[in-house]
C-alpha cells in the first residue's frame, strides 16, 4: 500500500528528528521548488532538492535557537498543510520570538513534494527583529 501524502511528511519529519538526510530528501521531488516571501531575508525562490539543505541552514542561522513545533497537518489531494509555531532569537536585538505559521505542501502524481509555500503570521514581524529594530 502507498503512502499518504500525509504520511509522507510525518516520516519527513521523523526523519528530521532523527537527523537523517537522506530520508529527508527521499521525500522531495528533484525539481522542487520552495517558495517564501521576498521581503524576509532568506526569502525568494528555492530550486532544485539539492539546495534544499541549504535553504534550511539559512533559515535556521538567521536566528538562534530556532524551533519549529507542528502542531497538526490537513491533507486533501495533492496539498498537506502543516499547521507549526515557530519561536527564535533575533541575532541582532536578543528579541525572543514565537510566531504561528503555516506551510503548504504539493505533491505530484508519484508522491513526491514539488512545491512547499511557508506563510508567517507576520512577515513584517520578522524583517524587523532581523533589523535589530525590536
Amino acid at each position: 500500500m502507498d503512502k499518504t501524502n500525509k504520511q509522507a511528511i510525518e516520516d519527513f519529519f521523523a526523519a528530521v528528528a532523527e537527523n537523517d538526510t537522506e530520508k529527508m530528501l527521499s521525500t522531495f521531488d528533484p525539481e522542487l521548488i520552495i517558495i517564501e516571501a521576498e521581503s524576509l531575508p532568506f526569502g525568494g525562490i528555492v530550486k532544485g532538492s539539492e539546495n534544499f539543505q541549504d535553504f534550511t541552514r539559512t533559515v535556521y542561522t538567521t536566528w538562534k535557537n530556532t524551533d519549529i513545533q507542528v502542531k497538526q497537518m490537513i491533507a486533501e489531494d495533492a496539498y498537506v498543510v502543516v499547521l507549526a509555531t515557530m519561536s527564535a532569537q533575533s541575532k541582532t536585538s536578543g528579541s525572543f520570538f514565537e510566531m504561528e505559521i503555516a506551510e503548504v505542501w504539493t505533491f505530484n502524481p508519484a508522491g513526491k513534494v514539488v512545491e512547499i509555500k511557508p506563510f508567517y503570521f507576520d512577515t513584517h514581524k520578522l524583517v524587523r527583529l532581523h533589523s535589530g529594530a525590536i
